[in-house]
């Protein structure tokens, strides 16, 4: 059974609780996007033990088990020598502190990459939320146009499709994926993994982006078909 675990988002409302579902290729695509979510979270301990233990190829394989389409995810793991310390700091530094200069060399905020008003970028982020009875949760800092909150926006949308009962509705979370992906995420990652690669990035973060800008690009063209 599947059911999706939100973090950054928050039901905005009183909606109905969802049920769990059986596992299908549309849940699987949920769970993708939730194991993505939380390897680009900021690392804790317990993400860095999976990094050194090469668990996160593992987790996304295991997720993606139903999908309809194939994906290699590859293999990465952490150097033992890498403290956790040392681990979520390169996060920061890439991310999302840079050198304290001139800010990150490589922001995960999606906003950071539009050529208009970065502000006029999160408003239409958070407009797609709203539209479905979402807003950012009050207990978590990361601001909208975050890479985890959106991969749990995507997270969301392919858990309604699936437990949609018409068809209709199923059509309409369907397109709403369609929309985001090309709209939001496939409008800056293919930038954001290709800075970390030119970067002196721990491996596994420039495995990281390009397996998450990779997977979204797939996934994408898996929608329109």
């Amino acid at each position: 059974m599947f059911v999706y675990s939100l973090d950054g988002l928050t039901i905005d409302g009183d909606l109905p609780p969802d049920k769990e579902i059986e596992e299908n290729d549309i849940t699987a695509r949920s769970s993708v996007y939730q194991v993505l979510g939380n390897l680009m979270s900021a690392p804790d301990t317990e993400s860095h033990v999976a990094a050194v233990e090469g668990k996160w190829p593992e987790r996304l394989r295991e997720a993606a088990q139903l999908l309809a389409f194939e994906y290699d995810f590859g293999i990465a793991a952490l150097a033992p020598s890498v403290s956790a310390e040392d681990y979520q700091a390169d996060y920061l530094r890439l991310f999302e502190v840079g050198d304290g200069t001139d800010g990150p060399p490589a922001p995960i905020y999606g906003g950071a990459y539009s050529e208009g008003d970065r502000r006029q970028q999160m408003e239409e982020v958070v407009r797609f939320f709203e539209y479905f009875g979402l807003k950012t949760s009050a207990d978590e800092s990361r601001l909208p146009d975050h890479l985890t909150t959106e991969l749990e926006f995507m997270q969301y949308l392919t858990f309604k499709e699936a437990a949609s009962p018409s068809p209709r509705l199923q059509g309409s979370f369907h397109r709403a994926q369609e929309d985001f992906l090309e709209r939001q995420l496939l409008s800056w990652l293919p930038e954001f993994a290709e800075r970390v690669e030119k970067l002196n990035a721990l491996p596994i973060w420039v495995w990281a982006t390009r397996t998450t800008a990779e997977f979204v690009r797939a996934d994408s063209q898996y929608l329109k078909t």
